[in-house]
């Protein structure tokens, strides 16, 4: 079969029907994306339908030819564009739509009585602009995506947008010259490039939604699905290579700390799961809310908690700690049916060279189980430091103020 522009256009029709039947097969498994899934879809038929009519354009009316097949691509491309936007949180307003209506009847009204050239340097510009929005918006959003998907998607829309620019300038020019033959090769090699972005736009695309649903999969398996913490094995995976890093140099060092919630079990009995549960929210959020993004705070199972706190000096810890304990106290009694003051107890650790994270929570664990045979409610550490002093513990006639942690006691390292 000779390569020619009927036969280009033919492939193409080909290629985007099956981009769209891929497409909207993809909502089956991906029902988060259906809605964004579904315009790329419609955005493929649009552009499928185009190619049909081009290859009967010798039957049809200019109008048809010159308007509704350019209306038709170009609000292709626009629909891949709206479909990509969610993925970096952008949504077009809605004033868009009644624009982009009449902007196409504008379009049929004078699309074709325009020459050639300037039909094409129009068409091409309005392509060019999806292309080129897509691709920078990737490319300045792909660090807080799944990178790799994001960056093939950007440099398909980029090249294709760069093909389109050149139409806009080039077609004009060789029309000016009559340069038949220069036309026929710039529109020979547009649809060839159209066939192949036909394949490898749909390809980028549904990689970008595939590589979103496998990095929320992993995140959920690493997230306590109760307080949105970080479970054990993400806790683990994050702070092993801290620990191992742990040199002399690195002052201050970071801190481990293990929490357990006080009299966990009577809080169940006396009061259902339901109110156990939210405790366990709350301390997850009030822990999340007082620590800084760079420690790393996860829920270990049952009431036990775990914090590697990075760049913290000793005093600052312990203010942490009387911080969220106080919190956390004065949330528990807002928030739910428990009447009496919920606290925790915890062992603190610093990580020395040579550490590793099993040691580590071992001994944690050790001055956790010291912090409850002590009476609860307060932290043990194995930091040379001397003893803070006992701070004030609510009286019975103030059931809403707020207790703070008993003592801070340590032991000589």
């Amino acid at each position: 079969m000779p390569l020619s522009l009927p036969t280009l256009f033919a492939v193409g029709l080909g290629t985007l029907a099956v981009a769209a039947v891929m497409t909207f097969w993809e909502r089956r498994f991906n029902a988060e994306r259906a809605r964004e899934l579904m315009c790329w879809t419609v955005g493929y038929i649009l552009m499928a339908i185009g190619c049909g009519i081009f290859l009967g354009r010798a039957s049809l009316p200019l109008i048809v030819v010159q308007g509704v097949t350019n209306i038709l691509m170009v609000g292709g491309y626009w629909l891949l564009l709206l479909g990509a936007m969610p993925f970096v949180g952008v949504r077009l307003p809605r004033k868009t739509l009644v624009f982009a209506l009449m902007a196409a009847t504008v379009w049929l009204l004078i699309g074709p009585n325009l020459s050639y050239a300037i039909w094409s340097a129009v068409g091409s510009f309005f392509i060019t602009i999806p292309c080129f929005a897509l691709a920078l918006m990737l490319v300045l959003n792909g660090t807080t995506g799944p990178t790799r998907s994001w960056v093939l998607a950007a440099v398909v829309f980029g090249l294709h947008g760069m093909v389109y620019l050149a139409r806009v300038v080039v077609i004009p020019f060789a029309y000016s010259l009559n340069q038949d033959g220069v036309l026929d090769a710039i529109a020979l090699f547009t649809m060839f490039e159209g066939v192949v972005f036909s394949m490898a736009a749909p390809m980028a695309l549904l990689s970008l939604t595939r590589e979103e649903s496998r990095h929320q999969l992993l995140r959920a398996s690493q997230t306590d699905f109760l307080t949105g913490l970080d479970n054990r094995r993400a806790f683990t995976q994050r702070a092993t290579p801290v620990i191992a890093e742990r040199t002399e140099e690195l002052e201050p060092a970071p801190l481990l700390v293990l929490f357990d919630l006080d009299n966990f079990k009577q809080i169940n009995d006396d009061y259902g799961h339901d109110a156990g549960d939210q405790v366990l929210k709350i301390f997850g959020r009030v822990a999340r809310s007082i620590f800084g993004p760079q420690d790393c705070v996860a829920r270990m199972g049952g009431e036990e908690f775990a914090a590697l706190l990075i760049g913290r000096e000793h005093d600052e810890a312990k203010q942490l700690l009387r911080a969220v304990s106080a919190r956390f106290a004065v949330e528990v009694l807002a928030e739910t049916a428990i009447t009496r003051h919920v606290t925790f107890s915890a062992g603190l650790v610093a990580v020395r060279p040579g550490d590793t994270l099993r040691a580590l929570m071992t001994t944690a664990d050790h001055l956790l189980y010291r912090a409850k045979q002590a009476g609860r409610n307060r932290v043990e550490t194995d930091l040379d430091v001397a003893p803070a002093p006992a701070s004030v513990v609510a009286d019975d006639d103030e059931p809403h103020a707020r207790p703070t942690l008993a003592r801070v006691a340590s032991r000589s390292a």
